[in-house]
């Protein structure tokens, strides 16, 4: 018989040390993996952000343009109708009142519908008469009971039918006598002729311009201002207004219309100037030049998305670039063109490095790192 090996004490207890010494081994593993988590939970965030350096810029106007002088209301007057001119009675720069006769069309055609218009109401008053007499006479019969009531609703309805072709005759032979009329052209309004169109014996289309009539009594300097200048202008610029040919003669003015669409060609913004009592010799048509009367205050001009409006306040984010971190700064801004940049009046200072991209993912005193830097805010 073959004795069996019975294992001594220290044989059973190495599988029960490889087993704690595995268990705290996961223990730790686990504990660090804690640690590393809670440390980039800790970690503060840095974004990445885009960036430009602030560079004030001043009105284009500052220095002068050149403009022309025009009337503030401008009419082009044509007929309502069309036809052969036969006569124009007005030439540029004739003085006109209201009423006075300026050009005349063949009317043969429109008198010929007037007097067909009569013809038609003669006949149309002529049944009316005659269905009036029905009527009254039918309803003597019905009262006597000497006729049906079929029979006088019969002459009431033709009574009816007749009284309001009547109406329609009426307003048929007044349509034909308002297109007599439209064949002559009378001026509006007191004023000047500015520009013409047809000449006597051409045909013309309805609304076409036969006589453009200006009020010179309330003119304007219209200039074309480059479209940096018109964003970056002051919110009330006074612009003073000169002869061209003689500097001496000047007026003032105050900013009446900015065209809200760039010129195709020259991308440039017609700006008119509503002057405040011109002498005669900046009449229509006469060469200005204007300028700043006031000096031009710098702005700031950003990209839109750098700009932050948060309940009432509005401001951007400012980098410390030491420290790489933004700080949250209130800024006054105007109303630029649409889909433009904004125009900043107040709170940067020329090296302010501003956030231009990102600013609505940040938070004060947070660490940022910085990207594509655009070097300046705008170029005058």
């Amino acid at each position: 018989m073959m004795n069996r090996r019975v294992p001594t004490s220290g044989t059973r207890l190495l599988p029960a040390a490889f087993l704690i010494m595995a268990a705290t081994g996961a223990m730790t593993l686990t504990g660090c993996e804690e640690r590393n988590a809670h440390q980039a939970d800790a970690a503060p965030v840095i974004r990445p952000v885009q960036t430009l350096t602030v560079q004030p810029v001043t009105f284009s106007m500052s220095g002068s343009v050149t403009g022309t002088i025009e009337a503030r209301a401008e009419a082009d007057l044509g007929f309502r109708i069309a036809g052969k001119l036969i006569e124009r009675k007005v030439d540029v720069g004739d003085r006109v009142r209201a009423g006075d006769l300026l050009a005349r069309l063949d009317d043969q055609d429109q008198r010929n519908a007037l007097r067909t218009a009569e013809a038609d109401l003669a006949i149309a008053q002529a049944e009316q008469v005659q269905a009036n007499n029905e009527e009254a006479r039918k309803r003597e019969l019905l009262k006597n009971g000497n006729t049906t009531q079929v029979l006088y609703d019969a002459a009431l309805l033709s009574k009816r039918t007749a009284d309001a072709k009547v109406v329609a005759a009426q307003a048929a032979r007044q349509t034909s006598r308002d297109r007599v009329g439209y064949t002559e052209l009378v001026a509006d309004r007191d004023g000047v002729v500015t520009g013409v169109g047809p000449d006597a014996g051409q045909v013309v289309e309805v609304g076409e311009m036969v006589a453009r009539i200006a009020q010179p009594e309330e003119r304007e300097a219209v200039f074309n201002v480059a479209e940096a200048g018109v964003r970056s202008a002051p919110k009330e610029p006074v612009i003073e207004v000169a002869l061209a040919g003689a500097p001496d003669i000047t007026s003032v003015g105050h900013v009446r219309e900015v065209s809200p669409q760039a010129d195709p060609v020259t991308r440039t913004h017609t700006v008119r100037i509503a002057l405040e009592s011109p002498p005669d010799a900046l009449r229509l048509g006469a060469t200005v030049t204007g300028r700043l009367k006031q000096p031009p205050a710098p702005v700031v001009e950003l990209p839109a998305p750098a700009v932050v409006h948060e309940a009432e306040q509005t401001f951007v984010w400012v980098v410390d670039p030491k420290q790489q971190t933004v700080k949250r700064r209130t800024v006054s801004t105007r109303p630029g063109q649409a889909g433009g940049p904004v125009v900043v009046t107040d709170g940067l200072a020329q090296g302010d490095i501003v956030v231009t991209a990102g600013a609505h993912s940040l938070a004060e005193g947070q660490r940022v790192r910085l990207g594509k830097q655009i070097e300046t805010a705008a170029a005058p």
